[in-house]
């Protein structure tokens, strides 16, 4: 079959044609054949680049380029979906562990990720990496028409971040580097095209922000407490993985991680000055919220939950970075939007039945 670029009698595609999943390698950049993970419900794959950083040779008494060359592969791909009971939490572990740990077994329906809460003195040094393949149904059917397969192998985590708001459910985002795109299979038989239903996806069920509840450390008795009338909050775990490169190859020959940075910010409504004391506190004193008694240095968690199910987000070491007021006005509410940093964090999910 001849491949044709452009065609006047070209379908136009749209997202109904696409498929993605995942699976866990067991080596960084070892292809997984097998892709039975899905991100979540309302999968959208927003962005997919890929760069041959190429580069152009020029002569001596010309303004053209003499030659183009091209050095190492880089890919980019970025993905969001809305966090469910059931299978999103399982993207968790490439923000905690090593490629191919078996921590954290590809089955089974509760986790903590990591095992306990602090600061890891082990660290993770290559981190968890994932097959990543989508799919495009270019033609006829899924038992009978062809398609484009794209399998990016080596997909490591840079940034992962959760925010919901009033009437919103969970979104989840994932900012991935990849090491490698070796073939694209074009017009090949659909058979072994995914559709998203057939992906674990048959019994998932969105969280909420109505289903959501966030806890502040008081810094008295060592107690958290529930902060009401919580208007929108966001998450952020960003793992600074970076690809690396060597002599011999056009792609990434491992990753590695830097500094884990965690931290977020909440709008609620105004009730007291413990929050804003925090702030002048800590630009004065350094306190921190990672001493408290009775909650294993927990300085702010937030939860939500689905019946029986739920995802539980503890923060260690939390400071309190800055605050800001609105509302300061006639008949206006008053709002304060604080931000925060953590130490470390542990997600705790219970997605059984």
């Amino acid at each position: 079959m001849t491949n044709r670029v452009a065609s006047t009698a070209s379908n136009i595609l749209t997202g109904g044609s696409v498929s993605v999943g995942y699976g866990y390698e067991t080596a960084f950049n070892t292809a997984q054949a097998t892709i039975d993970k899905t991100f979540g419900l309302n999968t959208k794959v927003t962005s997919l680049t890929l760069n041959t950083s190429q580069t152009s040779l020029n002569k001596l008494g010309q303004v053209e380029p003499t030659k183009f060359v091209f050095g190492q592969q880089q890919g980019s791909l970025g993905v969001s979906f809305v966090l469910d009971d059931t299978e999103s939490h399982r993207i968790f572990r490439c923000l905690y562990e090593n490629s191919g740990s078996t921590a954290q077994t590809q089955g089974g329906t509760s986790f903590a990720y990591p095992t306990a809460l602090g600061e890891n003195s082990t660290g993770v040094k290559t981190p968890a990496s994932i097959t990543t393949r989508v799919q495009v149904l270019t033609s006829g059917t899924v038992s009978s028409g062809l398609m484009q397969t794209r399998s990016l192998t080596g997909c490591t985590v840079n940034n992962m971040s959760l925010n919901t708001s009033i009437g919103e459910v969970v979104n989840c985002t994932v900012d991935m580097a990849f090491a490698e795109e070796s073939t694209a299979t074009i017009e090949t038989a659909a058979t072994n095209f995914d559709t998203q239903v057939e992906i674990n996806s048959a019994t998932m069920t969105p969280y909420t922000f109505a289903h959501g509840e966030l806890k502040v450390g008081t810094g008295a008795s060592g107690a958290l407490v529930k902060v009401f009338d919580v208007q929108d909050i966001d998450v952020s775990f960003a793992t600074n993985t970076e690809l690396l490169y060597a002599l011999g190859s056009h792609y990434a020959q491992n990753s590695f991680r830097k500094v884990f940075d965690i931290g977020g910010r909440f709008k609620t409504t105004f009730k007291d000055s413990a929050l804003l004391q925090y702030v002048i506190d800590q630009s004065i004193l350094t306190l921190e919220t990672e001493t408290l008694t009775g909650t294993a240095g927990v300085g702010l968690s937030l939860t939500f939950t689905n019946g029986n199910k739920s995802i539980l987000i503890e923060f260690g070491g939390v400071s309190l970075t800055d605050h800001s007021t609105s509302g300061l006005e006639p008949n206006e509410v008053l709002y304060e939007d604080v931000s925060f940093k953590a130490k470390s964090s542990r997600i705790t999910v219970d997605s059984s039945a």
